[in-house]
């Protein structure tokens, strides 16, 4: 049955796809975006129907940061699981490695680009345990990986270059290895 055994929701909700782009500057920076909360996350966007994964990390970062960025690699695929206080969110969101081209600045109200190291952001960023990987990987990300993460705790980690085992936080039944 799935991480949350016997759990169901009154209404099925659509499962999330987004598009992220990790851009790194001269500096050994991160391009982040800050959202009128204080939370921090890596930008992008939600896939638009008819367009291509890759393809809207370029439109989301034009259209709301005015950059344009072109996609090297992917870097992450993470898979995000949350059911709490009445709230619930599945979304699945793909990291590419970019390169870019501009300054970025913000088009949306409540919205701000900031160039910031990986450690700058701690405790403010989302999702909290893929900072520690990013904390790991930056500025190479020479590996690529899939990364679970349910009710904010990693529960599975898998090297997607190669398709070896790293590390399995969980196995499939739901219960602790």
């Amino acid at each position: 049955m799935g991480v949350y055994q016997g759990f169901r929701h009154k209404r099925r909700k659509p499962v999330l796809v987004r598009s992220r782009c990790i851009v790194v500057d001269s500096r050994g920076r991160i391009l982040m975006q800050r959202e009128g909360n204080g939370v921090f996350s890596i930008p992008g966007g939600r896939l638009e129907w008819g367009e291509t994964i890759p393809f809207c990390a370029v439109r989301e970062l034009r259209e709301e940061a005015g950059i344009e960025v072109n996609p090297l690699r992917l870097v992450y695929v993470v898979e995000v699981i949350y059911v709490k206080k009445g709230f619930s969110r599945h979304e699945v969101l793909f990291y590419f490695l970019c390169t870019h081209k501009g300054e970025p600045r913000s088009s949306f109200q409540g919205l701000e680009f900031v160039w910031a190291r990986p450690g700058d952001v701690r405790g403010m960023f989302w999702p909290p345990p893929l900072l520690d990987r990013i904390e790991k990987d930056h500025p190479e990300y020479k590996s690529s990986y899939f990364l679970v993460f349910v009710d904010d705790r990693l529960t599975f980690i898998n090297r997607l270059d190669g398709y070896r085992v790293e590390k399995v936080l969980m196995n499939w039944s739901g219960g602790e290895e």
